[in-house]
């Protein structure tokens, strides 16, 4: 049964909270990328995939331009593969999750 409030997008069970802060959550990444993109950005579970590479990349200190690439290399759309990176970014500075 749905519980309607707020944007009444909400149902029961649904998670409506942020992350706990300090932890990089990759399917909220690619959430935020569904909203930025639309659904033409591709499959969420393949951008949370996605997220989660492009964040172990820059907590390993790779620098955007060569996360990108990768992401591309690894079968995203450019404009897909930057939105993931800068939607990572984005998640890291607002939750204070470290290392970006």
């Amino acid at each position: 049964m749905g519980r309607w409030g707020g944007s009444g997008r909400c149902v029961e069970g649904e998670r409506v909270l942020a992350p706990p802060e300090g932890s990089f959550d990759p399917d909220w990444v690619a959430a935020i990328v569904l909203e930025r993109c639309g659904p033409a950005a591709g499959e969420r579970v393949a951008l949370a995939a996605a997220a989660q590479r492009a964040w172990d990349a820059r907590r390993a200190g790779e620098e955007p331009g060569a996360v990108q690439a990768a992401l591309v290399a690894a079968g995203l759309a450019p404009a897909t593969a930057a939105a993931v990176l800068r939607a990572a970014d984005d998640f890291a500075s607002a939750y204070g999750v470290d290392g970006a």
